[in-house]
């Protein structure tokens, strides 16, 4: 069964990198055009020159072979539009504000559905259940860019209680001080809000309807056969059986968070890698682009497959299956 996920990983894998080279060389336009200005001062041979240095020219099989050396060595080249750059020196520098935030986002939409999910379950049919779903469903169908916008144009532009841009104040740096700690977490608020809000539903739905399932089985019956108070009952029978469906929507949220990341990051102009990523699509920057995917889509895959071997470890019926 292991063997079989690795295998499946490694597929995924190989197409990941494939796509990734294809992807970026259909897309109309030309990079040397974006690095260079518009000027007709610039003579055609400087132009001839950057297309010879970034090797654009080459035949297409050639790239994909220097591709594919340089993907497996993590050495994506240097970034276009800052020459003498690593392409990989640049996204990782922007990654650790896109885990910040994910990562943030991620701990409470998974509390806090989570929670939500298991009260609602428990009071099936009350005013909490009904209402929590209809405030769930409400941001869960709300385009995570237009609610960021709102959120900046209440929060921020009327009331101006947080920043409406950037990850720290202007000109700053992330220092291990109180003072900055801070600024870091009031640039973080609405940014990690318009993530958390619009995601919770899943995990409340998912984790309602797992709980209701769970709490309709014979050792459930059993368990309050014997006394055991209700509250009982929910934490130690209902709840950790009804938590496995959860190990894998974690695992997919993570890419759902991702998309939700480059959207907010765009509107909040918040530097990470979805910010990075947008602007290297502009300027057809494909060191940056690749770079970039490349480290996403293994993050997911790691996920993916840690979520299949938890999953194994939780659920024996599984790895006899």
């Amino acid at each position: 069964m292991i063997i079989r996920k690795v295998l499946y990983s490694l597929i995924t894998f190989a197409l990941v990198i494939v796509i990734n080279f294809v992807l970026f060389r259909l897309m109309p336009g030309n990079p040397v055009n974006m690095v260079v200005p518009s000027d007709p001062r610039i003579p055609s041979e400087y132009k001839e020159h950057l297309v010879e240095e970034f090797g654009l020219n080459d035949p297409m099989w050639l790239q994909f072979l220097i591709y594919v050396k340089s993907m497996l060595f993590l050495q994506f080249g240097d970034s276009f539009s800052d020459p003498g750059t690593p392409a990989a020196d640049i996204v990782l520098s922007n990654l650790k504000w896109s885990l910040i935030l994910a990562g943030s986002s991620s701990v409470l939409m998974i509390v806090i559905g989570t929670t939500i999910g298991i009260v609602s379950a428990w009071k099936r049919g009350s005013l909490f259940d009904s209402g929590s779903l209809a405030f769930t469903l409400f941001f869960y169908a709300m385009p995570t860019f237009w609610f960021s916008m709102m959120l900046i144009a209440v929060f921020a532009t009327d009331l101006r209680w947080f920043p409406d841009s950037g990850a720290l104040e202007f000109g700053t740096s992330l220092e291990w001080t109180w003072a900055s700690f801070v600024d870091l977490i009031r640039h973080l608020i609405l940014p990690v809000a318009s993530l958390t809000i619009g995601t919770i539903a899943a995990f409340a739905l998912i984790m309602r309807s797992s709980l209701i399932d769970v709490m309709t089985e014979d050792y459930i019956t059993t368990a309050r056969a014997k006394g055991l108070r209700e509250r009982d009952v929910l934490r130690y029978h209902a709840v950790p059986n009804a938590m496995l469906p959860m190990v894998a929507l974690v695992a997919l949220t993570i890419a759902f968070v991702v998309g939700g990341v480059f959207q907010t990051e765009i509107v909040f102009s918040y530097p990470g890698v979805g910010y990075l990523t947008i602007k290297a699509t502009w300027e057809l920057n494909y060191p940056i682009l690749q770079a970039a995917f490349y480290l996403i889509a293994v993050m997911v895959i790691i996920a993916n497959f840690i979520a299949d071997l938890v999953l194994m470890m939780l659920d024996p019926r599984i790895s006899m299956e």
